[in-house]
């Protein structure tokens, strides 16, 4: 643990040293555990520190009491950086694990009151435990994780280069021969921890292994590899060149999550490297009793998989895309990439179980990611449909629909003309403009008219037959000739319109059949009205 004022503050508080001892009890030989531990402690001695700057408080114990509640959920507020005028926490997941901490901490003060029979101790547990339970999801834990989830909603989901993926393998490949040569010239420490650093750095990355699986791998493991051949029966199955690669690579089978046997595979120039490396462990500070296989020099630990990868990936000026290449994302670009191959359910299941995946999990999160599957595939329906040629791909799947982004809708067959002839209700030369300017024409026609009679009025009397009633009957043949302009229009339209309905509706009704069909109908009824109506006013006037 880092020597700071954090671990001063564990050292001494007793309560803490307990707990800490209690769960390095339960995780003594499991070395990978011993960090999470540390962190645990440090998770509250930082939380008793914040606690003394609000409070008289001197142990954490005197913080389990449900009097002391409301101060530790300050504290835990102030450690996250929660702010009162934004409702953010600068760091949400750290109030959350706080939480799960003062819980299990919680129930270890109430197992040691009952050990010694004190009645208080019990009591205070169990009511801060109680109020844990009822109250810390209202206070803290429900926010924080609403904000980890809204962070996760557009969240750039980062997969590796397979440029930058291939100039760390030739990159890797060049420091394990250097390497291999220097250990092989002079056996210490200092060559044999590099060269295996490079080879356990170069296993996880060909394998696409789990950095904690690779970092754990027994030397046992390692000695009793298969290096036998196939069986001629077996051999009958497999291809000539399956065959050669069975004889190129040597698998070994580790301990994977959860109990899982999982295989590694080794190449020739990584079985080469840790033959030497095992060969010159004792002469290169290795312990015995240290039976890791990518061991660290004096000591019962083991190298760290991700901190290698993480120190090559820095060293390596050519790669262009550094933050992308580690163990989660390194397991996922294969997994994500092989939906390419379109790989059969039995072969899919095989890459699973060789990647340590339940096929469940496997299916859910190692694919393509979701904006991709939006914008590659379900966008391939949105512009065909847009496009009228989804009748065209019927009975096709998404990956052999093919359609031209650049690709306009068909203006001369029967749906366009008919569109053409709606989208001209409204615009420049339509059939109320042209009835509007017949009737215009009419009008001023019985308007000149009108004027020459007034003009001879004076001058000359009134006969049958007279330029009155000429005007007067040219006006009720243009009234009558402009009606029934209007009315053909309005014809013409509803005519147009519902043919349009119809051709729309026999295009769209395979994709949801009755229900789309219906909804179309609904809207169309709402909008022929108002396309009417400007024709309907025309004839009134």
């Amino acid at each position: 643990m880092i020597q700071d004022k954090i671990a001063v503050a564990i050292k001494g508080d007793n309560c803490i040293l307990n707990y800490g001892f209690r769960l390095f009890k339960k995780n003594e030989k499991i070395v990978s555990q011993h960090q999470y531990i540390r962190q645990k402690l440090r998770e509250l001695g930082r939380l008793l520190l914040e606690a003394k700057k609000i409070t008289h408080v001197k142990t954490i114990q005197e913080l389990i009491k449900p009097e002391q509640y409301s101060q530790v959920v300050r504290a835990a507020k102030n450690l996250s950086g929660f702010s009162e005028e934004t409702g953010i926490y600068q760091c949400p997941s750290l109030a959350r694990k706080v939480g799960h901490s003062l819980h299990s901490l919680a129930m270890f003060i109430k197992s040691e009151g009952l050990k010694k029979k004190d009645k208080e101790t019990i009591k205070d547990a169990e009511e801060f435990a109680q109020l844990y339970l009822e109250s810390w999801r209202f206070d803290i834990a429900g926010q924080a994780l609403t904000q980890l989830n809204r962070a996760k909603w557009n969240a750039p989901q980062l997969l590796p280069l397979t440029q930058d993926i291939q100039r760390l393998h030739c990159y890797l490949e060049e420091k394990l021969q250097q390497h291999l040569k220097d250990l092989k010239e002079h056996r210490s420490s200092t060559n044999w921890k590099e060269l295996a650093k490079v080879t356990l750095t170069q296993v996880m990355l060909f394998n696409r292994r789990r950095a904690g699986e690779v970092s754990r791998m027994r030397l046992s493991a390692y000695l009793s590899k298969d290096t036998s051949e196939e069986q001629g029966d077996v051999n009958l199955a497999l291809t000539a060149l399956e065959q050669k690669l069975c004889r190129h690579f040597v698998r070994i089978a580790i301990v994977g999550k959860r109990g899982r046997k999982v295989p590694v595979l080794l190449t020739p120039s990584m079985r080469e490297s840790l033959d030497a490396l095992t060969e010159s462990r004792e002469e290169c500070g290795v312990l015995k009793d240290n039976g890791y296989l990518f061991a660290l020099p004096q000591s019962d630990h083991y190298l760290r998989a991700c901190d290698c990868l993480r120190q090559f990936v820095s060293e390596c000026a050519d790669i262009k895309n550094p933050q992308a290449l580690t163990s989660i994302q390194l397991r996922k670009h294969i997994a994500t990439l092989s939906t390419v191959l379109n790989l059969k359910t039995t072969e899919l299941d095989q890459l699973a179980d060789f990647l340590g995946h339940n096929i469940a999990v496997h299916r859910k999160h190692y694919r393509l990611p979701e904006s991709t599957l939006q914008l590659a595939k379900v966008s391939k329906v949105l512009l065909a449909m847009e496009q009228g040629r989804l009748g065209d791909y019927k009975g096709k799947s998404l990956d052999e629909i093919q359609v031209d982004v650049n690709e306009t809708i068909d203006m001369e067959g029967p749906l366009a003309e008919d569109i053409e002839d709606v989208s001209m209700l409204g615009e420049d030369g339509s059939d109320d403009e042209v009835s509007m300017s017949s009737t215009q024409e009419c009008t001023s026609t019985s308007q000149s008219q009108n004027q020459g009679v007034s003009a001879t009025d004076v001058s000359m009397p009134r006969e049958e037959g007279s330029e009155d009633e000429v005007s007067m009957s040219s006006l009720q043949e243009c009234s009558s000739t402009s009606q029934v302009q209007n009315r053909s229009v309005s014809a013409k339209k509803r005519g147009k319109l519902w043919g349009l309905h119809s051709l729309l509706g026999q295009s769209c009704s395979f994709i949801f059949k009755g229900f789309y069909f219906a909804s179309l109908t609904q809207h169309l009824k709402y909008v022929c009205p108002s396309l009417l109506s400007g024709a309907t006013s025309l004839t009134v006037a």
